[in-house]
């Protein structure tokens, strides 16, 4: 067995490396796994290709397994039956639990040996999230290596680096080539790899003090935190059923409608519709007053283009007759590329069973708002569910969803304790058409109530004139004149507001430490309102978890909703038990929640799946 010695500001660690069975000292590694009830982890895989299925795909291969104490680590190397059966052994022992970084670790040791970790994984990640939640201010293992403990674990990656590009062949070196040559092929006893190996789990188990030190003014959220992080390793482990057949039907039409409308544009303009050209073919029509690029050139896209027809229709701008239809078959294929591209992302993530396994990043936001990641299922869109329609219940099951209403002005209430807005929630009416009778009379219209609705989101969140202004088309003097009667209609939220702007952090009701922006600081009540909803969330989930028992029917987190996977015969009763529980009261305020029965898609088509061209 070969140990290799590394000392980093007088401290001493050690990597073992057994190259084979004959040199495993089995009992030595007894001893070593006996020495603590928690281990560092880290695993060494092939490389992965960006948006397929990781760890479940079958580029997915774990080379080498790490376990770390504070001094030692043990580099073992699954394909030699003894280190297996150590790893698994290891791995099954109740007794132990592991310090990783992330929850990539754990995933591959599912995937690859199937043994789920659950809450014996303990992330250090989210430890230091919590600590200081700004996404800038570098949360990888080596940034926390260097600045709590020492460089070490960054001066292993540097060498083994320049190793990889030292050895990768001729034609393998250029930008990322020689680190995906270096994963998939440098030999696990090369000393710079298996230093590398080792030193990872060395250091996560090394910075779990340091971490949890610094969390111990708000411990009870880092259980919390590390619970729901076992909860959504769980649903990655599970997978969503991909509807393949539906998925690759769609892209094929949707493919043909963005040809049909490129070949309008190509026949006219003799370019593509997506060539920078028809920026430029736009403005040789005098088109002034649209978005621009960092390059000054005008924005084509969606939103850009939806504008200038609206502008077209109501007489706003001039726009010769006979190119309308261009700007149609550009705007098509605008709408168009996104459903492909998430399409192509379906599939390209699903793995030999038609599954894919998100990640659900718990942490992601300043406030603790939680993203979905591989493929991004948060940005698909409830009013066009197409996209939705491709991800299935499992046969003999439904989705249920339950989604708190308007929670976050709720929130606003309780926190800021208006009185006239926590009337108008407690009312039972339409918060948006009260907001509107308060600030116009009794006779408003439905643009009235628009407007009201955007100056109630943009207060709350600290938007101003010009953004109220750009979101309803209003000019800057009836956005202002809207902002003017919002705030006099809830003055104790805009108080709220300001007396949290002047904080340098913002503390949350559950203890959650958000520090302000600087130059942002009207985001403070933002902040506050997001992170308190986001944890009622979480408590909502707990409940049904540990009280109810569906833990193992979790299905998705989605924003402010909560999806499960049920047998169809139980769906009504499991859609009333989640409405109850996630129904409640926060500070005096009613939280609402509206339940329902997805079926057997989570997006439900207008029309039959055999008919897609919608």
């Amino acid at each position: 067995m070969t140990t290799y010695t590394r000392t980093h500001r007088g401290h001493t660690m050690h990597v073992h490396a057994p190259e084979d069975a004959t040199a495993f000292d089995a009992d030595a590694f007894a001893r070593f796994t006996a020495s603590d009830t928690i281990l560092g982890l880290d695993v060494e895989t092939r490389a992965i290709v960006q948006g397929s299925a990781g760890p479940f795909g079958p580029d997915a291969g774990v080379r080498l397994v790490q376990f770390g104490s504070l001094t030692d680590a043990w580099v073992l190397n699954p394909v030699v039956p003894e280190h297996r059966a150590a790893i698994e052994t290891t791995l099954n022992n109740p007794r132990i639990r592991f310090a990783s970084h992330t929850a990539y670790d754990p995933l591959c040791v599912w995937a690859s040996l199937g043994i789920p970790l659950g809450q014996r994984a303990i992330d250090t990640h989210l430890l230091s999230k919590l600590i200081d939640p700004d996404e800038r201010a570098g949360h990888g293992l080596k940034e926390l290596a260097a600045r709590h403990l020492d460089p070490g674990l960054g001066e292993a990656e540097t060498a083994l680096l320049e190793r990889m590009q030292a050895l990768a062949p001729t034609g393998q070196r250029a930008g990322k080539k020689a680190q995906r040559w270096g994963w998939n092929n440098l030999p696990v006893t090369d000393e710079a790899y298996t230093v590398y190996a080792g030193l990872d789990a060395i250091y996560a188990r090394r910075l779990l003090p340091v971490l949890l030190d610094k969390c111990a003014p708000y411990g009870h959220l880092v259980r919390m935190e590390q619970w729901l992080a076992a909860q959504s390793t769980g649903i990655t482990i599970r997978g969503l059923a991909l509807d393949m057949e539906y998925t690759a039907r769609l892209l094929a039409e949707t493919l043909a409608q963005y040809d049909a409308a490129d070949a309008v544009i190509r026949k006219e303009l003799r370019f593509s519709g997506n060539s920078p050209k028809f920026a430029t073919w736009l403005e040789t029509l005098g088109v002034r007053g649209m978005p621009r690029t960092d390059t000054g050139q005008i924005q084509v896209t969606r939103d850009s283009l939806t504008a200038l027809m609206d502008d077209v229709a109501s007489g706003k701008r001039t726009f010769p007759p006979r190119y309308r239809p261009l700007l149609s078959a550009r705007l098509e294929m605008a709408q168009t590329k996104n459903v492909i591209t998430n399409l192509r992302q379906f599939l390209k993530a699903a793995d030999a069973n038609g599954r894919i396994h998100p990640t659900i990043n718990t942490l992601r936001a300043k406030t603790a708002r939680m993203s979905i990641t591989g493929p991004p299922l948060q940005t698909l869109k409830k009013f066009d569910p197409r996209l939705r329609h491709c991800l299935r219940a499992d046969p003999g099951h439904v989705l249920v969803a339950c989604d708190f209403s308007q929670v976050e002005i709720r929130v606003a209430a309780a926190l800021a304790k208006d009185p006239t807005l926590i009337g108008v929630i407690h009312s039972g009416v339409d918060i948006h058409s009260a907001t509107a009778e308060l600030m116009y009379g009794p006779g408003y219209t439905k643009e009235d109530r628009t407007i009201s609705k955007r100056a109630t989101f943009g207060t709350v969140y600290g938007g101003g004139v010009r953004a109220l202004a750009q979101q309803t088309g209003v000019d800057l003097a009836t956005a202002q004149s809207v902002i003017d009667r919002w705030r006099r209609t809830y003055p104790a939220v805009i108080r709220y507001g300001r007396r949290l702007s002047a904080m340098k952090v913002v503390t949350t009701v559950t203890g959650r430490r958000i520090p302000a922006d600087p130059i942002r600081s009207y985001a403070n009540c933002n902040y506050a309102i997001q992170s308190s909803a986001r944890d009622l969330l979480v408590a909502a989930v707990y409940t049904l978890a540990t009280r109810h028992g569906l833990h193992a029917r979790l299905w998705l987190f989605v924003h402010d909703e909560v999806i499960v996977q049920v047998p169809a015969e139980h769906a009504e009763e499991v859609r009333d038990l989640m409405g109850r529980v996630m129904t409640g009261t926060f500070r005096g305020v009613r939280i609402e929640a509206e339940a329902e029965i997805l079926g057997t898609h989570w997006g439900a088509l207008q029309e039959a799946p055999d008919s897609l061209a919608a």
